[in-house]
């Protein structure tokens, strides 16, 4: 049923995508792995060509949803690398996945009961791509010692 309701959350963000979309990272490049809090609706989509935020709002508790990261995680393959509370006392998490990283952020929802919760990725280049892009080849009627 999670997957379910992962696949409806990613087909949703598909469809809801601003004009500016081409500027952002794709959900599966940024946040291949995306673990969807409980009871939870996007609010926002926010990014660069290398990094993405998806804002969800829940209506479970902040504890709550931090106890299912605290789980879920760990339970998927992530490894939680950091666990802590920030300056204004919203939890925040970093964890990696197959080289994937990501940031997660929970917090009360202002003035309204529930959570805001908000995931941040980053979109991986694997070695091979990044020497590719780095250190192009050279032209094939260039020699060495000219």
């Amino acid at each position: 049923m999670r997957y379910l309701h992962l696949a409806l959350v990613v087909v949703a963000l598909g469809a809801c995508q601003p004009d500016n979309s081409r500027q952002m990272a794709s959900t599966a490049a940024a946040l291949p792995f995306l673990p969807v809090p409980p009871q939870a609706e996007v609010m926002s989509r926010a990014g660069t060509p290398e990094a993405l935020q998806i804002t969800f709002r829940s209506k479970s508790t902040p504890g709550e949803v931090l106890n299912y990261y605290r789980v879920i995680l760990p339970s998927s393959g992530w490894s939680l690398e950091s666990d802590a509370e920030d300056a204004v006392g919203a939890a925040a998490l970093y964890a990696l996945k197959d080289g994937h990283p990501m940031w997660i952020r929970i917090s009360q929802a202002p003035g309204m009961p529930g959570t805001i919760v908000e995931v941040s990725g980053a979109v991986v280049v694997s070695d091979s791509a990044a020497a590719a892009t780095v250190a192009p080849a050279a032209p094939a009627d260039s020699q060495a010692g000219s």
